[in-house]
């Protein structure tokens, strides 16, 4: 039955509007594709009039145990349901996946618990569960509340222009527009928003792969974000880096990393920096530091992403590590031509506002990005709202609000200090943390240790870790899998109160099962 003839028995049967008429075609479309998945995967076990001993009802296995079924493709060809049955056995191709985009998704550090047991604990999410503070709860029920929010109500252009340029001097104050030898170059400031930073790092990554470059990401990066480039299928480079500058890009890297990118990839670099805020290792880029690296990328015409978005709240700032003075950059961000900035950012871990996301980005030269901007998912209104009162609140400094960041600070300081105390005392080797909400350690004392639990069984290193330790104590942490360092796993200290005592009793447990009673006395000791 066509669907016009469809469509006219439906609506002589009964009083039906056009978008019921649709439901119900669509509902026969899909009950027609559920029986057809249902047929392929039928049993191999066929009749089959055309074989012996089929016409008294008995069933003979055909070609190893594969029925041949006598249906026809559009090109009147036979069918073999062996083939058929194997295509549905690799799905990805069937949906066309990449291949980097299946070795993405077959690497990644997923949670795939076995039960439906909620009682497992999270120190593998890039996300602060801190509890936002009582007296901001005022301006999250007003935004909601409001019927009749007028547009400049919602306008954060302005706070964010103060909040960058306080913290990090960028674009500068001094160049509202770009001009170059007192000429206007075409280009001006802009700012976007997005629903998280990741879905703007995205847009980025698609300009990246319009301009056939390749992302220069540092060793030891989030793996998010690693694993959205690879996802898409964007060529990414790997810039070294050590556990002795707390996994940093460092001048030297930085440069050979570039020459390398021109001479033997042939690719147009586009850097990405964690930055002041390194995720997930927690070290802190100085003043000077940043400068560096972005006076090798003028040199040598590379884009660069600053990713601000796991920074705002550094406890431990010595000579002022966690500001910025980038409007007295040698090179002049606005008008340099050779040297193109984006600035990623968000607002909710700053603000003190977990749960609650906000990307940003801002950028001088639009025509670099315009095109990409289509079907970008906007904050709504109400976060706007919410956002606008709180940056207002932090751009004048209120005392009040002022108090309950330096909270939080002291709150992850508390439990860095506890985590890597913990850690060490469990045979971790712990890299330094000044900020954000994790921190890297490697398993020293368990690698090449064998352990066997449940339905776990095997050598300890740093990728099978994490489902050891889930296995036996109930902990999830990310693996060297997602910091991209051999050996080196990620532990997220901002989880709820009860889940990060809960936590270091997981690792010191895990230590006892796999080390002995003794070991903490044999790690002291060494």
């Amino acid at each position: 039955m066509s669907k016009v003839a469809a469509e006219a028995s439906l609506r002589s049967s009964g009083r039906l509007t056009r978008a019921s008429v649709h439901a119900r075609l669509y509902s026969w479309i899909r009950r027609g594709q559920r029986d057809l998945v249902r047929a392929a995967e039928t049993s191999s076990w066929r009749r089959n009039p055309l074989r012996s001993g089929a016409g008294n009802g008995t069933r003979q296995p055909v070609d190893g145990g594969l029925a041949r079924t006598h249906q026809k493709d559009r090109a009147g060809r036979p069918v073999d349901s062996a083939e058929r049955q194997a295509a549905e056995r690799i799905p990805e191709k069937m949906i066309q996946f990449s291949n980097s985009a299946m070795s993405t998704l077959k690497e990644a550090d997923f949670f795939t618990p076995d039960s439906k047991d909620s009682s497992v604990i999270h120190m593998d999410l890039d996300r602060s569960f801190l509890p936002v503070p009582s007296p901001l709860g005022g301006s999250i029920l007003a935004s909601f509340a409001r019927r009749n929010v007028m547009d400049f109500e919602t306008d954060v252009r302005s706070s964010i222009e103060q909040l960058v340029g306080d913290n990090y001097g960028f674009p500068g104050d001094s160049c509202p527009d770009v001009t170059f030898n007192n000429r206007s170059c075409g280009f001006s400031k802009e700012i976007i928003y997005g629903s998280t930073c990741l879905t703007l790092f995205n847009k980025l990554v698609l300009c990246c792969m319009r301009e056939q470059g390749a992302f220069l990401f540092p060793m030891g990066t989030n793996g998010h974000y690693v694993s959205a480039a690879k996802f898409m299928n964007a060529k990414t480079l790997t810039i070294p880096t050590n556990v002795r500058s707390g996994f940093k890009i460092e001048p030297t890297a930085l440069r050979a990393a570039l020459d390398d990118a021109y001479e033997n990839e042939n690719v147009w670099p586009w850097v990405y920096i964690f930055g002041p805020t390194v995720n997930p290792s927690g070290s802190l880029y100085s003043d000077d530091e940043i400068k560096d690296l972005l006076s090798i990328c003028a040199e040598h015409g590379a884009r660069v992403v600053i990713d601000t978005s796991s920074s705002g709240l550094e406890f431990e700032t010595g000579d002022g590590r966690s500001l910025w003075n980038l409007d007295s950059f040698s090179y002049n961000i606005a008008s340099c031509l050779a040297l193109r900035v984006f600035m990623l950012g968000e607002l909710s871990l700053q603000l003190t506002m977990s749960g609650f996301d906000f990307g940003f980005m801002i950028y001088i030269d639009p025509s670099l990005i315009k095109h990409m901007l289509t079907s970008l998912s906007q904050p709504h209104h109400t976060l706007k709202y919410t956002f606008r009162k709180l940056l207002c609140l932090k751009n004048k400094r209120d005392q009040r609000f002022s108090d309950l960041i330096e909270e939080q600070k002291e709150t992850l300081k508390h439990r860095a200090d506890k985590l890597t105390k913990t850690l060490e005392s469990c045979g971790w080797d712990v890299v330094g943390c000044h900020g954000g909400i994790s921190m890297l350690a490697k398993p020293t004392a368990y690698i090449g240790k064998s352990f066997k639990i449940d339905t776990f069984e095997g050598e300890l290193d740093g990728c099978n870790i994490r489902e050891a330790l889930l296995r036996s104590t109930g902990l999830c942490i990310s693996t060297s899998k997602w910091t991209g360092i051999p050996d080196y796993c990620r532990f997220s200290f901002a989880p709820e109160s009860s889940e990060f005592d809960q936590a270091m009793d997981c690792i010191t447990r895990f230590r006892e099962l796999v080390l002995g009673d003794n070991a903490q006395m044999n790690v002291n000791s060494s």
